[in-house]
Formats: structure tokens, sequence, C-alpha cells
């Protein structure tokens, strides 16, 4: 009886899910065209920086986006990434570059900023929002200085993944790959000097992908994975985690990602209380730990986590978002961003 009320429950909660995924997510929502297949990846895509912009100034398109899209087959077996990188640096479109240019474009002591999506983003809408999303952060200090870089991964994969019968197991499938591919962006974080501050930026299952991206920093594993070189540096990390598809006690001391605090001197969680699709988290097995998303960081985590506590707090953005979840919803809002610029812009 018990196993058929379980099953029962996860069926329920696959159909919600379903009928979320084809309402809630009109910005990354499936295409007639493309159902059922994989949103292409050109070599040379169109990549419009922006809407309009003539003059440039403070906000206009400044940026870089490092695509792990390609290196799924790599990814499983462990193997480094051949990253695809491009630049926006004016008011047209973006063009093919180099991490080597990026590393080399950095100024010193200038903060550098990684930004990183959730599941369910295809490459065109991570195209736009990537534009969207610098304005919004830059809105809030123009005149400040920031370095920004987008990271992009697999996460609209539609190999195994039909829109029309999306579920649970769909949603866990995809927050494993983000965690692993907390090793890529690991990987480039620790390649950027000691004398630039960083800040992470994750959304939905960007945000374990940030946690899991702290605790490989701080000197943890991921799948039995750790950093090649060491991680151990005095470089300043802080981070700003939006609808959190993970745990909400997994940066707890033997938890998931119990090494995460120890490497950043900050981490802000915008909470929403209200977030539809987080009811459905967690994915990974039943009667598991709320979100952190949803959930915040509760008491008794705040007394696990002893010293490192004060590097957490929660920012409650309910009242602004809703029972909304996707990033657009965020980044329409200027409140969050002045919220959030003490973690990009470094500028206590």
């Amino acid at each position: 009886m018990g196993k058929i009320i379980r099953r029962t429950g996860i069926q329920l909660a696959s159909l919600l899910l379903v009928v979320w995924l084809g309402q809630a997510l009109g910005s990354v929502a499936w295409s007639q065209g493309t159902r059922g297949a994989p949103a292409p990846l050109p070599s040379t895509p169109p990549l419009t920086a922006g809407h309009g912009i003539a003059v440039r100034g403070p906000c206009d398109p400044d940026y870089w986006i490092v695509s792990s899209r390609c290196c799924n087959e790599q990814l499983e077996c462990g193997c480094p990434c051949n990253f695809r990188v491009y630049r926006f640096d004016g008011p047209g479109c973006g063009r093919l570059n180099s991490l080597d240019n990026l590393f080399a474009s950095l100024r010193p002591g200038v903060p550098v900023c990684f930004m990183v999506h959730g599941s369910f983003v295809r490459w065109d809408s991570m195209l736009r929002d990537s534009a969207e999303t610098y304005r919004w952060l830059r809105s809030a200090a123009p005149h400040r200085p920031v370095q920004m870089v987008f990271f992009t991964w697999p996460s609209d994969d539609t190999s195994n993944l039909v829109p029309d019968s999306v579920d649970l197991v769909d949603a866990r499938r995809l927050g494993l790959r983000a965690e692993l591919n907390s090793l890529y962006l690991a990987q480039l974080i620790s390649q950027v000097p000691d004398s630039n501050p960083v800040s992470l930026i994750g959304h939905s299952h960007g945000a374990r992908m940030v946690a899991a991206t702290l605790h490989l920093l701080g000197g943890g594993r991921i799948a039995g994975r750790c950093l090649t070189r060491s991680p151990y540096t005095r470089q300043r990390i802080r981070a700003v985690l939006a609808a959190a598809a993970l745990d909400h006690d997994w940066m707890n001391p033997g938890e998931r990602y119990d090494l995460a605090l120890c490497r950043a001197e900050a981490v802000m969680n915008l909470r929403n209380r209200h977030d539809f699709p987080l009811i459905f988290h967690p994915t990974h097995q039943l009667f598991a730990s709320r979100s952190l998303g949803r959930a915040g960081v509760t008491l008794l985590d705040q007394h696990r986590l002893g010293g490192v506590a004060c590097r957490v707090c929660d920012c409650d953005v309910s009242h602004l978002i809703g029972f909304k979840h996707v990033w657009p919803h965020y980044y329409n809002e200027p409140t969050i961003a002045c919220t959030v610029r003490h973690y990009v812009y470094f500028d206590e």
C-alpha cells in the first residue's frame, strides 16, 4: 500500500511539473519547430548583444560568454572541456574568441562576476538573458567597474528530454549535470588572478552549480573529483543564489557542499517562499529536505554552521517575485539589483 501511495504521489508531482513547464517557462518554452530536438549550437551563432543600442554607455554590452554546451561527453568521462568563448564589447554581434584573450583582458583589482543560468534554458534565451542581466546589474552601479562572464551549460539537451513528458527524473538528471559542470566552472575561476575579487550568481540549478563550485574551491570533491590545481588562495569570493534548487542544509558540516562557506566570505540567498516550481524539490530522493530557495537558511542550519553562519544570509524577495521562478522575473526588478550590488561590485 505504501508503495502505491508513493508511486501515485510521484506521478501527481510529475504531472503538475509538466503543467508548470508548459505554462510558466514562457521565456524558455520549446518552439513548435524544435520540439523533441536539442537546440542548435552553431559554431558562429547570430549573437545579438542588445535591443537597438546606438550610443555606447556604461550599460552597453561589455561581457563574455563561456560555453560548456559542447562538452557533455567530455564531462561524463572526466575530460577537460574545449570551451567555446564569445566576446561582446559593442553594439554589434558577439564574436568567437578564446579563454586566453578573456584572462588577458582582466584588469587587475576589478571584480569578475560569473553568472550561471538554470535548467531548460535554450541558447537563444541565454543570449537574451545575458544581455538583459548585464544591463540590470550595470544599472545598479553604472560608475563602478565589473567584468562579467556568463557561463552556459547544456541545460536544454533533449536527447533524453521530451517536452511533452518532462518529469522529476529529467529535473534530477539536469540537477546532477549542473553539479558536474561545477568542475568546469571551478577550473575557470581558479585561473582568475588573486588580485581580482570574484562573485558568483546562480539561478535555480545554476545556484546548485555555484554551491558545488564553492565546495570545490574550498578543497572539496564532486563525484570523486577535485581541482587539479591548489584551490587555496587569498582571493575574495562572494555569491548570490536565486531560486536555489538545492537542499537548504547542503552547506552544513558533513553535508554535500560542506566546504562552500569555508571558501566564500559572503553568500546571499534570495529566498522566495512562494516559488511554485520549488515545491517539487527535492528531486534526488523522496522526503528529503526542502529547497534553499523556499526554506532559506533555517535556525537549525545556523546552529549547525556555527562560526561560518554569519557568512550566509537570506534576503526575502517573495513580495517581488511571487509564485514565479524563471530568471527574467528577477532581472526585471531594479530593487533586487540594488540589493545584490555589494556582492557583485565589492563596494561596501
